[in-house]
């Protein structure tokens, strides 16, 4: 059997097509094949070099993207990625599709974020659409173009939505793990609603609502999730171990602080 790489390699430009498009990078796919290329044009420390060694560095995980290395084609230099025909969990947020699956969303995108911490990845840009459907109806997290690798400046921020709430000083500087924290929050608060955090607001609104404190409520989720949700936005968290462990200990009703 062929390797992605060789199989990329052979297609003609025809072959591919565009699956995605992003601020710094594009993803076109040979569908039959089940294989996708990121070709990604990010600057500064984020440089190619930077993100080869990202995913090195991540390796294989379940809860993380497949990613098979880099790939030269005639369509293009780049990543070779496993293909997710589900596509991005945020276009799976209402609650029609996955209801078995999805239950076990919370623990999975928590075990991704404290998986590439543990590998002095932040990732710079959590979201739900960064998060993928997998075969089996679990979710993965992707896109690490522009990530910070042992603190690395990130060529990323988080989006308007899931931005905490900072000073114009602290924006300045270096995406830090609490960003990454306060946006898995908000996706966390979005498996659990079935829909976009503050989905009838503009960017220029939520801006404000972050600004004054005025947080989504979180009346009807389960309550160990509200909890860690609540938690992440408050800034009570100093790493995602923790919140790993917090859900872990709501889960076996143990009575956990707030």
């Amino acid at each position: 059997m062929a390797w992605p790489q060789e199989i990329l390699a052979a297609a003609e430009d025809k072959d591919f097509k565009l699956a995605g498009c992003g601020l710094f990078a594009q993803v076109l796919v040979l569908i039959e094949s089940g294989i996708a290329l990121k070709i990604c044009d990010e600057p500064g420390e984020a440089s190619e070099v930077e993100k080869k060694k990202i995913y090195e560095r991540l390796g294989r995980h379940p809860q993380i993207l497949t990613s098979y290395g880099k790939c030269e084609s005639k369509a293009g230099k780049g990543l070779t990625l496993e293909y997710l025909p589900a596509g991005l969990v945020v276009r799976h947020l209402a609650q029609e599709k996955y209801l078995e699956e999805r239950k076990e969303w919370p623990a999975q995108a928590i075990n991704a974020v404290t998986y590439v911490h543990s590998k002095g990845v932040i990732h710079g840009d959590i979201g739900a659409h960064n998060f993928l459907v997998s075969k089996d109806g679990s979710v993965v997290l992707a896109d690490f173009c522009g990530s910070s690798l042992d603190g690395s400046t990130a060529a990323v921020a988080p989006s308007i939505r899931y931005s905490r709430p900072i000073s114009m000083e602290e924006r300045l500087l270096n995406i830090r793990v609490r960003d990454d924290l306060f946006a898995l929050g908000a996706v966390l608060y979005e498996i659990a609603v079935g829909s976009r955090i503050w989905e009838s607001k503009d960017d220029r609104n939520v801006t404000k609502l972050y600004e004054t404190g005025e947080l989504p409520d979180l009346q009807g989720i389960e309550a160990r999730l509200a909890r860690v949700i609540k938690k992440c936005w408050k800034d009570q968290y100093e790493s995602a171990d923790e919140i790993q462990a917090n859900y872990a200990q709501l889960d076996d009703g143990l009575n956990v602080e707030e």
